[in-house]
C-alpha cells in the first residue's frame, strides 16, 4: 500500500488490520450523513481493509477513520473510535432501529420559494434598471400558449417532417403485429 502522507507508521498498519468482521455493529458516514448498520464483508485494498455495511437493506462501501485520520476512501467511512465508544447492545438497538445520528457534516441547499423569483418582469424581457438600455425581447412574448413541443417525444412539432407511408413504416407495422402475438391479453 502507498503511503499516505502525515499518517504516522502505526496507524497505516491498523488500516491494513482487520478491525471489525462481519456481524459486527459500527457506527460510519456515508457522503457526510452518520448512520448505524452492520459490517457484511471485508476486502483487502490497496489502501487498506474496505468494510461493506448494511443499514435500512443498502450496502455501502466504507474506508475506516482512526484517530482522526481516515483512509483515501472517505465517501463512506467507518468510525473506529466512535463505534467502540458505543456500548455494543446500543449500536445493535440502533441499527435495529434504524437510526440515524441527529449529527450531519452535509449542509444542504433549500430551494427558493415559489413566490421568490429573480425577475418580476413576465413578458419575458430582460429587466433594465435604467430607462437608456435596449431590452432584449424574446422570440415569444406570450406565456402558457402552446410552444409546439409534443409533451409525449419532447420534439418540436412545427419543424419536424413526418415520413411518408414507406416500406419501413410498413416493416416496423409488421413486427409490432408479430409481437403483439405473445403478449397474453
Amino acid at each position: 500500500m502507498a503511503k499516505q502522507q502525515n499518517i504516522p507508521e502505526a496507524i497505516q498498519k491498523q488500516f491494513n488490520k482487520i478491525q471489525f468482521h462481519p456481524g459486527e455493529a459500527v457506527y460510519f458516514t456515508w457522503l457526510g450523513s452518520k448512520k448505524y448498520g452492520y459490517v457484511t464483508a471485508i476486502k483487502q485494498t490497496n489502501w487498506g481493509i474496505q468494510y461493506t455495511v448494511e443499514a435500512n437493506n443498502t450496502r455501502y462501501p466504507c474506508g475506516i477513520q482512526i484517530k482522526g485520520y481516515k483512509t483515501t476512501y472517505t465517501t463512506g467511512c467507518v468510525h473506529a473510535d466512535e463505534t467502540r465508544s458505543i456500548d455494543a447492545a446500543e449500536l445493535t438497538r440502533r441499527c435495529q432501529n434504524g437510526s440515524k445520528s441527529t449529527y450531519s457534516e452535509v449542509i444542504r441547499d433549500t430551494p427558493r420559494p415559489k413566490d421568490e423569483s429573480g425577475s418580476s418582469n413576465r413578458d419575458g424581457g430582460s429587466v433594465s434598471d435604467t430607462s437608456n438600455r435596449k431590452t432584449k425581447k424574446s422570440k415569444s412574448s406570450t406565456i402558457g400558449d402552446d410552444d409546439g413541443v409534443d409533451g409525449n417525444t419532447g420534439m418540436h412539432s412545427d419543424h419536424t417532417k413526418k415520413r411518408k407511408d414507406s416500406k419501413l413504416d410498413s416493416a416496423i407495422q409488421r413486427q409490432r403485429d408479430f409481437l403483439n402475438g405473445f403478449v397474453k391479453k
